[in-house]
């Protein structure tokens, strides 16, 4: 178990509709209803209903502090009376000349912050991890095992209420636009994989204006507002304010004495994920992860047998080589012997002595065809050993050519999942960027792979097991 970095930060989502605070408020404060806690936990695998009583509910007291809450009904009707205070009636959404449906007053936002994990005891394979298509157990290619995941619970629930209580003080103060009084209610959860807490807060503040009324400032907070600008005067975004927001928080949490780290995951905390989609955005992760070791592992000894049969064809083909040059030695030797029987009959004739011409000629005769038939079976022999040399590296080819598709197929990603990472999310965004950014060390490991392979094959072209041209 390795030593956790803590990480401090939170992400936030906005809706308008005023009613779906109620949806909100059914999730997030479950624990008050049993039908509820049965109902979240058939559909989140998170949930561990056995700690659902753990869960602290808390609502605004109307007074700058925050209550016990027994009923979401009581949420719900300090955020209508707030609504009664603005000084403009909400705008609904209205199709635009494209259909589209847009205009609508932003009234709510759902900010969520986790426990840090340096604040967190781990429980190894807790979880088992889900496919994010089917919701089936993803079972490790290398093991045949399947994949589990752990899950993460306070090391002191005492310390970790303290925590998200300075968490509500920071964001009521310095991010949600109404203050305190915008913060209609919140609940520390313990029962899910990481302990955390969901604020659900309105986009109202003072209307300066109107002394003891409200007015809606959701840009001014969250998004581009003409009046508000950075230091050189330029209207600042929403990322930009988000930025400030989490450097603000991770300071004030480190003046508070808690052991974080000044950094941030910002393609986390910027991607406006919901909590569900982070965890499915983390199987999804785990599952890459687990499928980049089994491309690496499969890779790994394919190159290996490429590596060997490289080397059988080079022996093959030194052997071929050899048998050759013995051959030509033979042919060499037989030609000798040829030239040695004509001079010997040359000298016979030019002797005028008959009988040594005759026996001359046929020891000349029986020793060529002897040779002749040694050469002609050299020559088999060294053609075997050619054709040995050829379908070996037939093979080398026909494996290179194998592994290269392996290769390619490996780096394809299956279409179901093609689908998962492009499938929309709240506010239109993918888990592409997360994803692209866990697969980045994988399609490097991959073009390193590609590159051994052809290393492979320029050693053997270097070698000589592809030059058989004997």
């Amino acid at each position: 178990m390795s030593e956790q970095v803590g990480r401090a930060g939170f992400h936030a989502k906005h809706t308008k509709a005023v009613g779906e605070r109620a949806a909100i408020l059914h999730e997030a404060m479950r624990e008050l209803d049993p039908q509820s806690v049965a109902y979240w936990a058939a559909r989140n695998p998170n949930i561990v209903v056995a700690d659902e009583q753990l869960n602290i509910a808390m609502v605004n007291d109307d007074s700058g502090g925050f209550a016990r809450c027994t009923d979401r009904r009581q949420v719900l009707d300090y955020g209508e009376s707030r609504v009664g205070l603005l000084s403009r009636k909400l705008r609904e959404d209205a199709p635009d000349k494209n259909g589209k449906m847009t205009g609508g007053t932003v009234t709510t936002s759902l900010l969520v912050s986790h426990l840090p994990k340096s604040m967190c005891e781990e429980i190894e394979d807790f979880y088992p991890v889900l496919d994010a298509t089917t919701g089936e157990p993803v079972v490790d290619k290398n093991t045949g095992a399947p994949m589990r995941r752990s899950r993460w619970v306070a090391a002191d629930w005492d310390e970790a209420i303290r925590y998200f209580e300075d968490v509500v003080d920071y964001l009521a103060e310095n991010v949600i636009p109404g203050g305190r009084d915008a913060v209609l209610g919140y609940d520390i959860q313990f029962s899910e994989s990481t302990p955390h807490i969901q604020i659900v807060a309105d986009t109202f503040a003072a209307d300066p204006r109107k002394p003891g009324r409200l007015r809606v400032d959701t840009s001014r907070a969250w998004f581009s507002h003409r009046d508000v600008r950075d230091e050189q005067g330029k209207v600042k975004s929403g990322p930009a304010k988000m930025r400030e927001y989490h450097e603000g928080l991770k300071q004030h949490l480190i003046d508070r004495g808690y052991d974080i780290s000044p950094d941030f995951d910002e393609e986390r905390h910027l991607a406006g994920m919901g909590k569900e989609e982070f965890g499915r955005s983390m199987d999804a992760e785990r599952v890459a992860v687990a499928e980049r070791e089994y491309v690496e592992t499969k890779l790994a000894a394919k190159i290996s047998v490429a590596e060997k049969d490289s080397k059988a064809a080079w022996e093959y083909k030194q052997a071929a080589k050899a048998e050759l040059a013995a051959a030509e030695k033979e042919r060499a030797a037989a030609t000798a012997a040829l030239e040695e029987a004509v001079e010997i009959k040359r000298r016979a004739k030019a002797d005028g002595h008959r009988e040594g011409y005759d026996d001359g000629r046929r020891e000349a005769r029986v020793e060529l065809a002897e040779e002749r038939l040694r050469v002609e079976a050299a020559r088999r022999e060294a053609a075997q050993q050619v054709d040995a040399a050829r379908v070996a590296r037939r093979a080398l080819e026909e494996n290179e050519e194998r592994l290269a598709a392996e290769l390619a197929r490996l780096s394809e990603e299956p279409p179901d999942f093609e689908r998962f990472l492009d499938a929309p999310l709240t506010g239109g965004k993918t888990v592409r960027a997360t994803y692209n950014r866990v697969m980045a060390p994988v399609r490097e490991k991959r073009a390193r792979s590609a590159a051994l392979l052809d290393e492979v094959r320029q050693e053997a072209k270097h070698s000589g097991a592809y030059d058989l041209e004997l």
